[in-house]
């Protein structure tokens, strides 16, 4: 019907570097712009949001600004990125992706988000095997979501409720909380840039036994 159409790949995005991923934005070609944020999952400082547009001149029809003070005579044809996004300041952002770049290469880059997939699909394989626990949602790259069984209906969303402030008052390491078809889930992802296998088995042992306790 010739909507524009945006494509919100602010985490999963990142995995998109890894071909074997790809298929997941299948279409993707058919999208006017794209956002994806390499500080939510590639290791970015915060702020770093890459984006691509396929008319970018609608953009800059939108945002720019041209005032006598602002203009560079002689160099109208310039990319002034001033007139891509809504503040008239802007700062270096592409150095933090650069470095990141430079410091890990993109095979390093690669090879983390693999890891993190692989260790998410691991410890939902691990929650699965636990006779007290139910997988959600199944892994999509390195989310997924999980309930344990305590209490019926609303006791146990009740239950699950307890069970991640419980986690997340613990303090060693920290889960949020969803709803899948109105039921309360929690939610694990593998992300921090420097996680490590171990990391993913002390979040079994800590998933594990706060819920034993509750119990």
């Amino acid at each position: 019907h010739g909507l524009y159409l945006h494509v919100d790949a602010a985490w999963a995005g990142s995995a998109m570097i890894c071909p074997e991923y790809r298929h997941f934005w299948a279409g993707v070609e058919g999208a006017d712009s794209i956002v994806f944020n390499p500080h939510k999952w590639l290791g970015a400082q915060f702020d770093c949001s890459i984006q691509f547009i396929r008319q970018p001149e609608d953009l800059v029809r939108t945002l720019a600004i041209k005032p006598d003070y602002l203009k560079t005579h002689g160099h109208d044809g310039i990319i002034n990125y001033s007139e891509w996004s809504v503040p008239l300041g802007r700062r270096f952002r592409a150095l933090k992706l650069w470095f990141l770049l430079r410091a890990h290469g993109l095979e390093g880059l690669r090879a983390m988000i693999r890891n993190h997939v692989a260790w998410s699909e691991g410890l939902a394989r691990r929650l699965a095997g636990e006779a007290d626990f139910d997988i959600v949602t199944e892994p999509m790259l390195s989310l997924f979501s999980f309930r344990h069984k305590g209490g019926a209906g609303a006791d146990s969303d009740e239950h699950n409720l307890r069970l991640v402030n419980a986690i997340n008052d613990d303090g060693r390491i920290y889960l949020t909380q969803t709803k899948v078809d109105g039921r309360v889930a929690i939610r694990f992802q593998a992300g921090q840039f420097e996680a490590t296998a171990d990391d993913i088995d002390a979040a079994f042992a800590v998933i594990t036994e706060i819920a034993r306790c509750l119990t």
